[in-house]
């Protein structure tokens, strides 16, 4: 069986996106997929349906989640369950990043789901009739995989299965705050009721009426103190440096050793970095004399496009045809 919830977000797409995304969670992004969208691209994407129909305000997302009982179903199970559930709900008129977590005992899907349809630029409203439809055709699903059922009321009774909820959502909040009091604001905006005294930091939400002790609960990894520690520690992979510009200076260079071909894909990648991340040191002072949030992205990005570049360079992949060659051979070494 699975259950399933699903939250409105209004702001953090582009971190909820990351965040479902992780390679450690997601086997280096195996199983993850978009519908209607590219996932490395997703978040561009997103929104550019949005200023398309003059709606770039108000809520930005929705974020679902489906959860499998441990040991019942494989990652490669839940992940073809999630690209169905999104494709039967939302497929004909909305964009969704589907991205199975299988770092944890529980496998579980999450959908990062636009606000806005591609289609006819209405919104999604997620109204009781929604949500009972997501529930309705998870079960149907799970039914066709030989899954066992729960009945609604069950699954609300299913302690554990809150607190696995309750766990992803903290962990979402730390990954994705600059600081502790926007770990807490996060919190807040998925609907949890956040209370501090003596010294306890506990959370709860509607309709459970007991706070949840998340130190007692979770361990001393999500202790007040650990959470701050957890929070700088997932800002960036590069540390505080009071000159970023030396910084990016140096990952520029990780692209300009490679030196890849003119018109090959690497060469690509390494052509337009340069057009979006001007090299001159005069530039970068100009702009940034401290390590912003806007820098930090910016940083994250060209990391991950070095990785590609060191990729396509590594197995001498020039077209997409090649990449597309070399992925099905992939595939069939997993096989």
């Amino acid at each position: 069986m699975a259950t399933t919830k699903i939250w409105k977000f209004k702001s953090r797409l582009n971190r909820l996106i990351d965040y479902t995304m992780n390679r450690e969670k997601t086997e280096n992004k195996l199983f993850v997929s978009g519908i209607n969208c590219m996932p490395d691209t997703a978040f561009l994407e997103m929104t550019n349906v949005k200023k398309q129909f003059f709606k770039t305000g108000g809520i930005e997302c929705f974020h679902g989640y489906q959860s499998f009982v441990e040991g019942e179903v494989t990652p490669e199970q839940a992940h073809e369950i999630g690209v169905k559930l999104a494709k039967e709900l939302w497929g004909n008129k909305f964009q969704v990043v589907v991205s199975t977590h299988i770092n944890t005992d529980n496998i579980h899907n999450h959908f990062v789901l636009n606000s806005v349809s591609f289609l006819d630029g209405k919104r999604f409203c997620n109204t009781k009739k929604d949500y009972a439809l997501m529930r309705k055709t998870s079960d149907k699903l799970c039914n066709e995989y030989g899954l066992s059922i729960l009945k609604q009321e069950e699954k609300y009774a299913t302690s554990s299965l809150y607190k696995e909820l309750m766990k992803n959502s903290i962990d979402y909040a730390i990954a994705s705050s600059k600081n502790y009091n926007e770990f807490i604001k996060i919190l807040e905006d998925l609907n949890y009721i956040v209370t501090y005294k003596n010294n306890s930091l506990s959370i709860r939400r509607e309709p459970y009426k007991r706070n949840t002790r998340i130190e007692r609960q979770f361990g001393k990894h999500y202790s007040k103190e650990n959470i701050y520690k957890r929070i700088l520690e997932t800002q960036t992979s590069f540390p505080y440096s009071p000159e970023p510009y030396l910084l990016i200076n140096k990952t520029r260079e990780n692209y300009e050793k490679l030196n890849p071909e003119k018109g090959s894909l690497a060469g690509l990648f390494l052509h337009y970095m340069k057009l979006l991340y001007p090299s001159t040191e005069n530039v970068l002072k100009a702009n940034f004399s401290r390590i912003t949030p806007t820098l930090l992205h910016a940083i994250k990005e060209m990391n991950e496009f070095s990785e590609r570049v060191r990729f396509l360079c590594k197995y001498n992949l020039e077209t997409d045809v090649d990449v597309m060659e070399f992925k099905k051979s992939a595939y069939q070494k997993l096989e």
